[in-house]
């Protein structure tokens, strides 16, 4: 029993790891918190579902998050950058606008009905692990998620616009002063993150059903993952993705009558002992 919470903790936090840590990212960068990334989520799995119905389920996995990543760029050229030299208020108003009107495109244009995408054949099946039996699917779902974390870290660590990215969000103004670009890393974070969302979106297909709604639902979640890891630390947003999974799971499956609060019990917690979340804050961490 125990084997299986786990495993199905880190399935779900592997989704997590990767919107949350999109939006730690430009939070990071940009001291703003994109509230239409749950809509970003949305149309990847929507395009992931379409992509896939023609091409099949990998070629979905290549396709749209080069789109999302587009669409990140139109985000960063039409709404970030332009509303830079506004308060943090109005541009978090502004994205959340936005990701209200991109949902409602998405119904209008799909309907209102659940779908779902089938996991490719290689992927379909279970596997024994440990002597637990477990789909195949969720077990790369899980090395995705992993694989994420660890090419993060290898970019923000070992490449020179990860480096940029690091002393953007520490101290933008001595940045600026050795020369560094920040809207280019912006447009970089920014179409990085809509990408991130558009692999969520095309892996939540066979895992979780395509619905309205998961907009709403995935942007909650992440922003209490990215509170209680500290707002804008990708190292806490991983380890609070990992600790929400199992949390929510765990609920689901001991407390089904009150799972729904209990993130937000997680959330009141850890604020309690730590307000500034469980990271220190920044991208570089």
């Amino acid at each position: 029993m125990i084997a299986l919470l786990i495993a199905n903790s880190l399935a779900l936090a592997s989704l997590l790891i990767m919107l949350a840590s999109g939006l730690a990212l430009i939070y990071g960068l940009r001291d703003v918190i994109n509230f239409g990334h749950g809509a970003l989520y949305m149309l990847g799995a929507y395009l992931g579902y379409t992509v896939a119905k023609v091409t099949g389920f990998w070629l979905a996995l290549l396709i749209v998050p080069i789109l999302l990543a587009l669409v990140g760029i139109v985000l960063e050229f039409l709404v970030l950058r332009p509303l830079k030299s506004r308060s943090h208020i109005e541009v978090a108003l502004v994205t959340l606008g936005l990701g209200i009107i991109l949902g409602q495109i998405i119904i209008f244009i799909y309907g209102g009905e659940a779908r779902s995408i089938d996991a490719p054949a290689i992927l379909s099946g279970s596997v024994t692990v440990l002597g637990l039996s477990y789909p195949v699917y969720r077990v790369f779902l899980i090395l995705m998620g992993l694989g994420s974390c660890v090419s993060l870290a290898v970019w923000l660590r070992f490449t020179s616009s990860g480096l940029f990215v690091r002393a953007v969000s520490q101290d933008p103004g001595v940045a600026r002063m050795m020369g560094i670009n920040s809207d280019q890393l912006s447009l970089l974070v920014t179409s990085l993150s809509a990408a991130f969302a558009g692999i969520a979106g095309v892996l939540a297909g066979p895992y979780l059903s395509i619905d309205p709604g998961m907009d709403i639902v995935m942007i909650v979640d992440c922003l209490i993952i990215v509170v209680i890891g500290g707002t804008g630390s990708i190292a806490g947003a991983i380890i609070a993705a990992l600790l929400f999974g199992f949390v929510q799971v765990a609920g689901s499956v001991f407390l089904p009558n009150v799972a729904a609060l209990v993130p937000y019990v997680l959330l009141m917690i850890v604020l309690l002992i730590a307000p500034g979340g469980i990271g220190r804050g920044r991208v570089l961490n």
